[in-house]
């Protein structure tokens, strides 16, 4: 690497997803002079690739159509879904989560930020998902936006190589450029952890889950745990480690040219968003799936009750894969980038063309059935009148799909039926993606990074999956409530600590 050089800050922060983002705001309105190291060329993070769903108690949304609903009764949710895991959470993290998730709300909507909601989802006991329009690339837009007013310097292509500390405090962060360029960032008040989990990391996945889980194919490829690794190096503690969300099966976003392009294209402003809202509250259901099927670019995921009613896997080569009672996400997963198709006949397409039988959902916001793929999903829907031509369609042996779906017919079980009546459909390519890995830094209620002794290490701060602390979040809604939520307390607070030149001179 060439020789580094030195530049000042008052905050650093490493990674600019959603909760670095949050975090280098909330530093700049306390005055902290703030960089943002993010390694990717964009800004973007696990926040940009997310569902877009924030569970929050007693909004003005919820208000409005007479929901009652508090942040202690979120929290006795929250507790539910956690499971086995709530023996073990810190309860005074999930409380910053419950009890602060909803200011964070109308913070981000006072950047310009439109909801839809809120919406139910099973176990939370009323209607907490808001979901913003058109979908989560919002929240990196309006918050770069926000970002860059403040006077927010933001360092794209960087990333972090290790924590600088002088007395045991950290005073700032050594990082590298694509071209090997090294760069000294010196923090004077502090550095804010934010670069997620350890999802792309093959290495930490091998060592902390299992090999298996090592070659799962993360939803962002830029989490490989440098926060982690970073506060490992200090002293600092990993919590659920071994813990992982099941990978979850996706389809293809749309394509980037014609409508669906231009609707991607489109900057998620009021003049924008308004009439979405507006459209979602009023307009028939079937002009709203297709508007959303547009606008769903990282979330659009085929239901398993499709397997259950007689659908297939193949894979690219159309060799079956569904003969096994193993979770059908894991199935999907250990497929790789290649993924496979899920296949059917009439009769399946005709059962998963209405209520209440969808075929997936953009969470909250609009189910879509196989009409709705038909028409306007046809990058990824092909349907053809006997096997033999779809598996043309798609690109595979004939043979083998043939073999496949006699095998499945020879094993038919339950309510499924084989398929057998033309014409035929095959969805995909479908993959399937980790999506996050919950070892996080241990932290205290100010977001602090606590060593080994349990105490905090002075000057070093997390939020977001790299300061998850041992929380669940399980759940749609609550890693996205927790990034923005962690990310603004870590950052006000780091801003409002004193310096280390005010430190040495009060000693």
């Amino acid at each position: 690497m060439a020789s580094k050089s030195i530049r000042e800050f008052d905050v650093v922060v490493v990674g600019g997803g959603g909760s670095g983002l949050a975090a280098a705001i909330a530093a700049a309105s306390e005055g902290a002079r703030t960089v943002v190291l993010e390694k990717s060329t964009e800004l973007r993070g696990s926040t940009g690739r997310s569902v877009g769903s924030i569970a929050a108690s007693g909004t003005p949304d919820q208000k409005r159509l007479g929901i009652a609903d508090s942040a202690d009764r979120h929290l006795a949710d929250y507790r539910v879904i956690s499971g086995h895991l709530a023996a073990t959470e810190n309860v005074e993290l999930a409380m910053v989560l419950t009890h602060n998730v909803t200011e964070t709300v109308a913070w981000l909507r006072e950047m310009g930020m439109e909801f839809f909601g809120p919406v139910g989802e099973s176990p939370h006991s009323a209607p907490r998902l808001h979901n913003v329009l058109p979908g989560s690339r919002s929240y990196i837009y309006h918050l770069e936006r926000r970002a860059r007013r403040l006077g927010v310097v933001i360092e794209l292509g960087v990333a972090g190589d290790r924590l600088l500390h002088e007395d045991g405090r950290v005073t700032g962060v050594e990082a590298h450029d694509a071209v090997g360029h090294r760069q000294t960032y010196a923090a004077r008040r502090g550095v804010v952890l934010a670069a997620g989990d350890f999802s792309a990391s093959a290495t930490l996945k091998r060592e902390w889950i299992d090999d298996r889980v090592s070659r799962f194919v993360p939803v962002n490829p830029c989490a490989t745990g440098d926060a982690q690794r970073m506060a490992l190096e200090l002293g600092g503690q990993v919590l659920n480690a071994e813990v992982f969300d099941v990978p979850s099966m996706r389809l293809a976003p749309p394509p980037s040219e014609g409508l669906f392009g231009l609707l991607q294209k489109l900057p998620p402003r009021a003049a924008v968003t308004k009439p979405i809202r507006w459209g979602l509250a009023n307009l028939p259901n079937r002009l709203i799936r297709s508007l959303m099927m547009g606008f769903v670019t990282t979330y659009l995921s085929p239901r398993e009750a499709l397997f259950d009613s007689g659908a297939i896997l193949v894979d690219t080569h159309g060799r079956l894969r569904s003969n096994t009672s193993e979770n059908i996400n894991l199935v999907v997963a250990e497929l790789g980038e290649d993924g496979g198709y899920i296949v059917g006949d009439r009769t399946l397409y005709e059962k998963f063309s209405s209520d209440p039988h969808y075929v997936a959902t953009a969470p909250g916001v609009a189910f879509a059935y196989m009409p709705d793929f038909r028409r306007s999903r046809k990058d990824v829907y092909a349907e053809a009148p006997t096997t033999d031509e779809l598996a043309a369609e798609i690109g595979i042996s004939a043979a083998a799909l043939n073999k496949s779906i006699a095998d499945a017919a020879a094993s038919v079980t339950g309510g499924a039926a084989p398929l057998t009546e033309g014409p035929y459909f095959a969805l995909g390519p479908v993959r399937a993606y980790l999506l996050q890995t919950n070892g996080g830094l241990k932290v205290s209620t100010r977001l602090e990074v606590l060593g080994r002794d349990d105490r905090p290490i002075r000057g070093l701060y997390a939020a977001g999956n790299a300061g998850q602390g041992g929380l669940a979040l399980f759940g749609h809604g609550h890693h996205l409530g927790w990034a923005f939520t962690s990310g603004r307390i870590a950052g006000r607070n780091v801003a409002r600590a004193a310096s280390a030149q005010h430190l040495a001179a009060a000693e």
